[in-house]
């Protein structure tokens, strides 16, 4: 009677077993999937060659039309405009995952981020950056018809997505009321400022 029973639960710590391990490597199999799915080549991924004839281009073309400008402005004979703009990846990651958790929220579909190219103020608080090209960050998402449009989750109403445009408009110095109380979104106070979803912070090359 004793033996049965250490048979049965042999047998019993032997299916536990078996069924664990099965189980291990069904989600090693599964994640193994999902990760070279993810590290696949996407479609965005160019050629060296295609790099280098971009980069001529550039060089060519807008570089020295940037730098004489940049000289120009800063007065320093071999200045040039910055080249080369830096992100950190957990910095990017963050950013990422909070686009996707204001749209979630609002449930508005997050289609990308549109980059635009900007500069910084002549009387910035930076004076290496002062006037320096840069570039600003906007999450997007489709509105009507119009594809990819560039929006401000932060305000927008639930599926009722506002363009990022309406919001900078005010602020905009080529609009004469800046700062209007009677907006169209007037339960905000928009007397100094005003949050945004949009980024920017850069390490810029240069300065170096």
């Amino acid at each position: 009677m004793k033996v049965t029973s250490n048979y049965i639960i042999l047998c019993i710590v032997s299916l536990i077993l078996c069924f664990s391990c099965k189980t291990e490597t069904t989600q090693e199999k599964s994640t193994s999937v999902v990760l070279k799915e993810n590290n696949t080549r996407p479609a965005i991924a160019i050629t060296y060659k295609e790099m280098a004839a971009m980069f001529h281009q550039y060089d060519v073309g807008q570089k020295p039309v940037l730098d004489a400008y940049r000289k120009n402005f800063s007065g320093i004979e071999d200045d040039i405009e910055t080249v080369s703009n830096f992100f950190d990846l957990a910095q990017l990651k963050q950013y990422i995952a909070y686009l996707e958790k204001l749209s979630e929220d609002k449930q508005i579909p997050l289609t990308g981020i549109r980059i635009f190219s900007a500069a910084y103020p002549k009387d910035y608080s930076d004076k290496e950056t002062n006037g320096r090209q840069t570039l600003i960050l906007m999450p997007t998402t489709n509105i009507g018809d119009s594809l990819n449009v560039a929006y401000e989750p932060l305000y927008s109403g639930v599926k009722q997505p506002i363009p990022f445009t309406k919001f900078l408009d005010k602020f905009s110095s080529k609009n004469s009321k800046m700062v209007n109380r009677a907006s169209f979104l007037p339960l905000f106070n928009m007397q100094d400022d005003l949050e945004s979803s949009g980024a920017n912070r850069a390490q810029m090359r240069p300065p170096f």
